[in-house]
């Protein structure tokens, strides 16, 4: 009668975490898929949206410079990241069809763009070509990795050419969808309307990296306290060892660098989740096979030829 009820408790519980991961596994690939889309919806932050420019009987509802910028990668350990961006006159800025050539939206006038710092000289007739910036990081540390947040401010103005206290019109749009990477863009000065605005952006690991990263700690966990456990025991109860389970805490010694290396975007070793888990986990495999080795050389014995 137990064994049969046993027998059920094990098929219910299988079950249950059948069930439970057929739930988990799609709603959590519909989650991570639909990020992207979030990320990029809360990275947009301009005072005039680029897609609030109308055209009216060939009038712009804005005369100045459309400029979009993508994130397109982050480097916590430089620190920095890169923005690509691209730029398209538009209104008055923009060459009139009779003048030139209308579908490359060539510059009516000179025009002097400043990103964080970097000026960047385009003359009149001549179209905008798509560029890349590097920006540095001013805050943050992969130390608290993967709970890790970064920030940084710079800076964006565009100028006539001829002087540089005439002011263009400009708007900024910012998307950022780096994966793994969650990125916020806000406007924390604008100079009282001198030209110059300031940006900040501010960069912290995605749900999915985070949730990534805790679930490879765990299983270094459990991996680690399980061959422990198995040593000691074989130890306390004086049970010989053979050597087929010395070379699974020999393999797993060398498979956990290669586990916590798996983490996405793991800075290199030393962060606080090392000292959490990694550094430890380590620790109790090697005294696990020293155990193990210490228990085959202690009671070891060559079994007596049988007599012929």
């Amino acid at each position: 009668m137990n064994i049969k009820r046993n027998h059920w408790v094990q098929i219910i519980v299988v079950g249950i975490v059948v069930a439970v991961l057929a739930i988990i596994a799609p709603v959590t690939t519909v989650l991570n898929s639909r990020e992207g889309e979030r990320k990029r919806s809360n990275a947009v932050h301009t005072d005039i949206s680029p897609f609030d420019v109308t055209v009216t009987n060939g009038v712009s509802s804005f005369n100045g410079l459309l400029l979009n910028g993508n994130i397109s990668s982050i480097d916590p350990v430089a620190p920095s990241f890169k923005i690509h961006f691209v730029g398209v006159p538009v209104g008055t800025l923009d060459t009139p069809a009779d003048e030139g050539d209308l579908a490359y939206n060539r510059l009516s006038s000179n025009i002097r763009l400043v990103v964080a710092g970097k000026e960047t000289v385009f003359k009149k007739g001549s179209v905008i070509s798509s560029f890349d910036i590097v920006i540095p990081i001013d805050e943050g540390s992969t130390n608290r990795y993967p709970f890790d947040a970064y920030s940084t401010i710079f800076d964006v103005a565009l100028f006539a050419n001829s002087s540089i206290n005439q002011t263009v019109p400009l708007a900024f749009a910012l998307t950022g969808a780096v994966q793994s990477w969650s990125t916020t863009l806000d406007i924390v000065d604008d100079q009282n309307g001198s030209g110059i605005v300031f940006l900040q952006v501010k960069m912290s690991r995605s749900w999915t990296t985070r949730l990534f990263s805790m679930m490879i700690v765990i299983i270094m966990w459990v991996l680690s306290l399980g061959v422990f456990v198995m040593a000691a025991t074989l130890w306390l109860r004086g049970r010989k060892v053979e050597p087929p389970t010395i070379a699974v805490t020999g393999a797993l010694l060398f498979a956990l660098p290669s586990l916590r290396n798996s983490q996405p975007g793991a800075p290199i070793i030393g962060a606080s989740i090392d000292v959490a888990g990694f550094m430890w986990n380590m620790l109790l495999v090697a005294v696990s096979s020293v155990l193990l080795l210490t228990n085959y050389i202690i009671k070891y014995k060559r079994e007596k030829p049988s007599k012929p």
